[in-house]
């Protein structure tokens, strides 16, 4: 009897252990909301961005918390894409709060590196990732578009002839006037950006300048001199600069060959890129 009364002790205090072991299991069991269900409230859907306003909050966005059944941290990630765009590579914010704003001059920013054009409506979408530690489980919000005008924020103002020339011995004008047209950049439309493609020297100097009959002032040269041969910073080069004529000419790649050039107005930056 009093063995039959042990075993049935036994089993009674396994099964205990079992069901809690089990409920512990279901407690920790986590499950992403639904796609498209979370809002993310945004304070305004059309915006006009203004550069005298560039610490202002332009636009903000809040959110629920997302309920995945656990009591767990989250972590969000504010996604923004161009209107055409897959959210393959967007732009991120990421915050373990259910808000954030932006002010004039970050979405001017994000705005312009999905190739808004300045001073012209353009819509960007933005949705919101959650996601559990280490981007596990994903869950996406709604997704919503914003109607944005950005404004010209550049790091350099353009050349006041509009006209930007490769000068240099890495080019058949050998710094000799005046250059040859087929030495002028284009100015990409709606764009602070000029771009050419041509065949540099290699291993030589070239500049760029805003007239094909003279230096200008400015002209454009690189910030330093030895700077990667596929691009770096570029500077303004002239009498009016502080100080005056300050920076390097731009030295080409080692290889002679067809190359894009580009220079960015924007960024202060400029590409040299094989063809």
């Amino acid at each position: 009897m009093k063995n039959n009364l042990k075993f049935l002790v036994a089993i009674l205090f396994t099964s205990i252990i079992l069901q809690s072991c089990t409920d512990a299991e279901s407690v920790y069991v986590a499950t992403p909301p639904l796609d498209g269900n979370l809002l993310i409230n945004p304070t305004a859907t059309n915006v006009v961005l203004n550069k005298n306003s560039k610490d202002q909050i332009a636009v903000s966005f809040s959110w629920d918390v997302s309920d995945y059944g656990v009591s767990t941290p989250l972590q969000y990630t504010l996604e923004i894409d161009a209107e055409n765009g897959d959210f393959s590579d967007p732009e991120t914010e990421v915050t373990e709060s259910t808000e954030l704003s932006f002010t004039h001059a970050k979405l001017n920013a994000i705005a312009l590196s999905k190739d808004l054009n300045v001073n012209v409506e353009g819509n960007i979408k933005v949705r919101l990732k959650t996601s559990l530690n280490y981007g596990a489980l994903p869950s996406y919000s709604k997704v919503e578009t914003i109607t944005v005008t950005p404004y010209e924020d550049l790091f350099f103002p353009l050349p006041l002839s509009g006209e930007l020339y490769l000068q240099g011995d890495a080019v058949p004008s050998n710094w000799g006037y005046p250059v040859p047209a087929n030495q002028k950049l284009t100015k990409i439309p709606n764009k602070a950006i000029f771009t050419i493609t041509r065949e540099l020297i290699g291993n030589r100097n070239f500049a760029f300048i805003s007239s094909n009959m003279g230096w200008g002032n400015p002209a454009y040269v690189g910030l330093v001199a030895n700077q990667p041969a596929t691009g770096g910073s570029f500077t303004e080069n002239g009498s009016h600069t502080n100080p005056p004529w300050i920076g390097s000419p731009i030295k080409s790649p080692p290889i002679t060959g067809i190359y894009e050039i580009t220079i960015d107005f924007v960024t202060g930056k400029y590409t040299v890129t094989p063809q």
